[in-house]
């Protein structure tokens, strides 16, 4: 057993797969719903876009995703004040994780139920993971453009003077998770277009790899009551 300096959640590799786990989710659902997931700001703007007697229906999806996401994120917030170990997070990602492989297979005729089911499991792993880091540094979870105003601002940073290692961390560490987030949605993008709706289970490994990672985590090194 070896004493973690860094959380499993506040490492660079869990901040790449939440990034590219963005990227995909808001990609994929843009594509075959017209709405947006993780990026709740973005769907307010879309829906205000929509508000037009003949695109009821676009408007409803769309509400959809602001409602059981926010029903999700304050289920996530209700679990998470009582936890007794650190592998509250694995029991909220497992719904999102569901939903994910089964919408290829059950979902995929229902645009509202699985906009409703995606939108809750997208909640919940919102809450689960806010206030990671990416190391020491803040980091935006599922969505990028707090993290590519952190990347100019670091990049800043290290040309006007401050050519410190440190700095430059910073920096490389805002541009990984920028790219992760377009791989996701770029990969997400030209899967859909060859296999349709099983494109989304590039979403699902990605969760199982995350999972995966977390709980090996919390066992090495003896997390369970550390990290709650």
């Amino acid at each position: 057993m070896r004493n973690a300096s860094v959380m499993p959640q506040d490492t660079r590799f869990a901040a790449v797969l939440l990034a590219f786990l963005g990227g995909a989710l808001d990609v994929f659902c843009h594509i075959r719903f017209k709405t947006l997931l993780a990026t709740q700001t973005g769907n307010i703007i879309l829906l205000i876009s929509d508000l037009k007697p003949d695109s009821w229906q676009m408007m409803l999806i769309k509400c959809l995703s602001i409602a059981f996401f926010s029903l999700g994120f304050v289920l996530g917030i209700w679990a998470k004040r009582r936890a007794r170990t650190a592998y509250w997070r694995v029991w909220l990602l497992l719904p999102l994780l569901f939903c994910t492989a089964i919408f290829p297979l059950f979902l995929h005729a229902s645009s509202t139920l699985s906009v409703a089911l995606l939108g809750f499991g997208t909640g919940l792993m919102m809450l689960t993971f806010t206030g990671s880091h990416i190391e020491a540094y803040p980091f935006t979870i599922l969505m990028t453009s707090g993290n590519y105003r952190r990347m100019l601002t670091a990049w800043y940073d290290y040309f006007s003077g401050e050519r410190e290692f440190a700095v430059l961390r910073r920096a490389l560490s805002y541009v990984t998770v920028v790219v992760s987030f377009i791989c996701g949605g770029l990969g997400v993008s030209v899967l859909e277009r060859v296999v349709g709706d099983y494109a989304l289970w590039v979403v699902t490994v990605a969760l199982m790899i995350l999972l995966v990672y977390y709980c090996a985590a919390v066992y090495v090194d003896a997390l369970e009551e550390r990290d709650v």
